[in-house]
């Protein structure tokens, strides 16, 4: 990369010395073992706060906590993990094996224990940073730039969603078999001869990881990357056939998650209104955004709105951008190989999630740098062995990483306490993004209606609805809360036809605005609305939105219960048992609709 030159007294000129660029590792093995180990125990202990948090409302619920696939431990649910449909249901996102990974949790543990869940994902991110470690010395550094590099990767704060957050466990999971395959491609890059089998564990390995999470159809790329710090030639060879498993993958994979995102409205750009050209300046700036963060990693939040409009400052991101790649270009030209390898590495593993095609609700997330600053952080690693052995500059950098370590851990801790519930995730959320969007205070309702504090729960969706008075699911849950407190038991009789009154005229003006909502989501709204119905003894109306319901979703459990309810309180037990047959054949594990059916078969019934 560098050219070193050497003055000679003779006058003589000596040809110009290529630098160490890669130096090579002269540890023994076992040293660079330990090496990975300890930055992967430190890793997991600075993660051992979040072992106390619990799930939150923010996909948690859809993913692990409320996920029929998860409900029961059977060979139906297994297969159905793996079905394209079936398995990627609710959210729009195929990747069957984190979800078999819950479905193992529970299998052993007999729950999906949060506490489990967070363990497992601490110790995903150490053997994350473990393979990091791997691959950092496979590509020439030595031990002590790599153990920085890898320890960078494992307490950098904007790790923090992507460990805590206990539905990225497909973050954590793909990362780990990610830098495995490109470990192993490596070495397989290394070996004379080559060795089919560190290839085919290559490939293995790159299926799982894309089983695993879609963002892993970078790794091609990644791989094309490894490519040029190791100077190997571009061509047809390299590029295309020693490459064409991942590359098939990749396309395989990514034309998989196209699909089961639009199956379920997830990449539909028109709820952003904005056009093709606006939404390039949006991925420009966000790519900025996480460059900005790698240094500085504030402000961390869940969830960033999506503008209305674009800010005149925004339109600065595609100028950065090209500045950027000029830049990098006059990097490659010059020779500085390390530097143009970081910002491939990350171009290439956030290209696809700069919200150019619309994925979500927000157009920002921290946990989409996850593997993308590994770049970044091999740069440090080879800067730092670079100065090793200059006796001034390696001091600096010891008290310069030193006091970064700790900066970092220290803001990763805070930021794990962020993640513990569904009311410190949302009042943090509330505290930058409360004015923008309706969504924090509307999330953080329903975690108080789960809670049984109803006051809160209406002043939040209060606060929601002055800012979306139209939304749909935000009047349901409303209307929901209004049921809940009807039924509770908490206040007077008298104001229960009050407040069952509020909730029917909330489920009747969701229902006006629900043309935009998903089938999943209607169903839903129909069958809270049917259960109020019945609640007041309008049954043929409740039997009209249980049916509408079921029909827009057959796996909705609840409507299979409150119909059979229904049919029962209609002295039709004949239909009440075909309802509760239903429900038990999603959960066939509940005691208490197997009771049910049982008395409604009962001759006394």
């Amino acid at each position: 990369m560098f050219l070193t030159f050497t003055l000679q007294t003779s006058g003589m000129k000596k040809k110009p010395v290529p630098a160490k660029e890669n130096p090579a590792p002269s540890n023994p093995a076992g040293n660079r073992l330990m090496a990975a180990i300890a930055a992967a125990v430190v890793a997991f202990l600075v993660y051992v706060p979040s072992l106390k948090n619990g799930f939150v409302n923010w996909d948690d619920d859809a993913t692990i906590v409320n996920n029929p696939l998860l409900a029961q431990i059977s060979g139906q649910n297994l297969r159905a993990i793996f079905d394209l449909q079936q398995g990627s249901a609710g959210l729009g996102n195929y990747n069957p094996l984190t979800i078999f990974s819950f479905y193992l949790e529970k299998w052993v543990s007999g729950s999906l224990n949060p506490g489990l869940l967070h363990f497992d994902n601490a110790l995903l991110h150490a053997l994350t940073v473990f393979f990091v470690v791997r691959v950092l010395m496979a590509l020439g550094l030595g031990q002590g730039g790599a153990f920085v590099g890898g320890l960078l990767f494992g307490i950098h704060p904007m790790r923090v969603e992507s460990v805590a957050w206990a539905t990225e466990r497909k973050d954590v999971l793909f990362a780990v078999f990610f830098f495995a395959a490109l470990w192993y491609y490596i070495r397989w890059i290394k070996s004379e001869p080559r060795s089919s089998r560190l290839y085919m564990v290559a490939v293995a390995l790159a299926l799982l990881s894309c089983f695993a999470k879609v963002q892993a159809v970078a790794l091609p790329l990644s791989m094309l990357a490894v490519d040029y710090w190791l100077k190997r030639p571009f061509n047809f060879k390299n590029i295309v056939l020693e490459k064409a498993p991942f590359w098939m993958f990749s396309v395989i994979f990514g034309a998989i998650n196209v699909y089961t995102l639009g199956l379920q409205g997830a990449t539909d750009n028109s709820m952003t209104h904005f056009g093709l050209g606006q939404r390039l300046v949006i991925g420009a700036w966000s790519f900025c955004v996480y460059l900005y963060k790698l240094v500085f990693p504030w402000p961390m939040l869940p969830f960033y709105t999506y503008p209305t409009k674009l800010e005149g400052w925004m339109y600065a991101g595609p100028l950065v951008f090209v500045a950027l790649g000029a830049w990098v270009w006059w990097l490659h030209k010059t020779g500085r190989r390390a530097w143009v390898f970081a910002f491939l590495f990350f171009f290439f593993n956030v290209m696809f999630l700069l919200q150019v095609q619309t994925a979500g609700q927000g157009y920002l997330a921290d946990r989409f740098t996850y593997v993308a600053y590994f770049g970044f952080f091999a740069l440090v690693a080879w800067l730092f062995d670079r100065d090793a052995e200059n006796a001034t500059s390696a001091g600096r950098w010891k008290t310069g990483l030193a006091i970064l370590g700790v900066l970092y851990a220290v803001v990763t801790y805070k930021q794990i306490g962020v993640w513990k519930n569904s009311d410190t995730l949302w009042s943090h959320v509330i505290q930058y993004e409360g004015e923008k969007s309706g969504l924090p205070h509307w999330y953080r309702g329903q975690y108080y209606r789960s809670q049984g504090q109803y006051d809160k729960a209406l002043a939040d969706y209060q606060q929601a609805l002055s800012k979306e008075p139209q939304n749909a699911e935000l009047l349901n849950s409303r209307g929901k809360t209004y049921f809940d407190m009807a039924v509770s038991g908490k206040y007077p009789k008298e104001r229960f036809s009050d407040l069952m009154k509020k909730s029917l005229d909330d489920y009747n003006a969701s229902m006006q605005y629900a043309a935009s909502v998903r089938p999943v989501t209607k169903a839903a709204m129909l069958i809270n609305r049917g259960a109020a119905l019945g609640t007041v003894g309008q049954l043929e109306q409740a039997l009209q939105d249980f049916n509408q319901g079921l029909q827009l979703d057959p796996t909705n459990k609840m409507g299979y219960m409150n119909l059979g309810a229904v049919y029962q309180k209609m002295r039709q037990p004949e239909k009440a048992a075909e309802a509760y047959r239903e429900y038990l054949k999603l959960d066939p594990g509940n005691a208490r609709i197997q009771k049910e059916l049982n008395k409604v078969l009962s001759p006394k019934s």
